[in-house]
């Protein structure tokens, strides 16, 4: 039997939404969690999933229109499945409307390919006064000050791109940025992971064994950390949007995220910045609710000359010495080494890592989070102390880990994996190795 695809209820108010962009036509084969449309209500906008593997048929939802939630607005077929036959004529997703009232695109209506590329060609206005452009196009734009009736889109059906916003694609995939790795490749929204203070995209390596192996993962490497250049950002706000750049020119327009400590903080700037684009938040003891970082490990890790003194120092990190191995030590010193390093941390600690902490200004954006929010942290933490995970509302849920400290994901690596796993809705085989 055909599976119906359905305007779904995405907030408990909604009584009706429409359907802002298609991202599939009919003929299309689509994978089970791929994403088909997008909703915009007053509210968000957010993408739907396809409910089962198959081929699309009988799309009829209108991109602008409101409709009733519930109002099935295509079919998903089976191999070898025919047509429901309640589907009946359809009419033409609207965004290819403005093309369809041009005379050689209109001979061509049985020629989705010839229609989008008469839509590519199309001016920005879309059909009943909407711009086409993605929810982070959109969401950068607001936070910008820019008007997307003046920018001319480069994606599909002259969609605009957050690239558009950002210089272009072109040179938004030019310009230098964040150093970016993709861990594990695969369908569906990454998790994306964001490292703590004095570490790197490598560091996260370990917790890909408690991983799904189905699940895609990308990590990169904050500023003046690892392979990335320095930066002249002030806040955690500043490097939340630095992050934000390279993941759109990565392509990455939606995402889990997972942070620790001072990735943790730009996770939550980062969520401040483009809610609509974060499908999920694991935080490992982050940094930004109010409480300040141990001084004396940041100036012992900025100043260690050799292995043994490192050593001491990021003993602070766990709560058992067996964790801080020798393989572990060398790799932070050899990242320390690289010139220049140890001023341009310093400087970061100064700008992001004052003693006192950051004003705890993004509880509220834990209390306003319309996804799901997990926060797990050590009891033995002796770098950001857990006791204040106390003004965490009651929406966000909290895992105090016994006997773990400052790296949940190393001392605690199978539970964070699980939690992270719940959170993508990627439960299955976990990777190894």
């Amino acid at each position: 039997m055909a599976t119906e695809v359905i305007l779904p209820r995405v907030d408990m108010d909604m009584a009706e939404g429409k359907i802002a962009h298609w991202y599939v036509k009919d003929g299309d084969a689509v994978r089970k969690g791929q994403v088909l449309f997008e909703i915009e209500t007053d509210k968000a906008t957010m993408e739907v999933d396809a409910p089962a593997d198959g081929t699309m048929h009988g799309i009829r939802g209108e991109i602008g229109v409101s409709m009733p939630v519930g109002e099935i607005v295509g079919w998903i077929l089976a191999a070898g499945e025919a047509p429901p036959a309640e589907s009946g004529p359809v009419a033409a997703p609207a965004a290819h409307a403005e093309a369809l009232s041009d005379e050689p695109v209109a001979q061509a209506i049985a020629q989705p390919a010839a229609i989008a590329a008469a839509a590519a060609a199309a001016p920005l206005a879309a059909e009943g006064g909407l711009l086409r452009a993605t929810p982070l196009a959109r969401s950068l734009a607001r936070q910008r000050g820019i008007d997307l009736a003046t920018v001319r889109g480069s994606g599909p059906d002259g969609r605009i791109l957050a690239a558009d916003l950002l210089g272009g694609a072109g040179a938004a995939t030019d310009a230098p940025g964040l150093h970016l790795q993709w861990l594990r490749t695969g369908q569906g929204a990454p998790l994306v992971l964001i490292h703590g203070f004095g570490a790197d995209l490598g560091s996260w390596r370990p917790l890909l064994a408690h991983l799904p192996a189905t699940l895609p993962v990308l990590a990169l490497d904050l500023p003046s950390h690892g392979k990335s250049p320095e930066s002249g950002a002030v806040d955690l706000a500043g490097v939340a949007a630095e992050v934000l750049d390279r993941l759109t020119r990565e392509g990455v327009e939606t995402a889990h995220v997972l942070g620790h400590s001072l990735g943790g903080g730009v996770a939550l700037a980062l969520l401040q910045q483009a809610a609509v684009r974060v499908r999920s938040l694991t935080l490992l003891a982050p940094l930004g609710l109010g409480g300040g970082a141990d001084p004396a490990f940041i100036d012992g890790l900025t100043q260690a000359e050799d292995e043994s003194m490192l050593k001491a120092v990021m003993g602070r990190l766990v709560h058992e010495a067996r964790w801080i191995t020798g393989s572990f030590v060398a790799t932070a010193l050899q990242q320390l080494q690289r010139p220049g390093r140890r001023e341009a941390l310093r400087t970061l600690a100064e700008r992001l890592l004052p003693a006192a902490g950051p004003a705890p200004a993004l509880h509220a954006v834990l209390a306003q989070a319309d996804v799901p929010v997990h926060v797990l942290w050590g009891r033995e933490d002796r770098i950001l102390p857990w006791a204040q995970v106390e003004a965490l509302p009651p929406s966000v849920g909290l895992h105090l880990l016994p006997g773990v400290g400052h790296l949940p994901q190393v001392e605690a690596g199978a539970w964070v994996g699980q939690v992270a796993a719940l959170q993508c809705g990627a439960v299955g085989s976990v990777a190894q190795g």
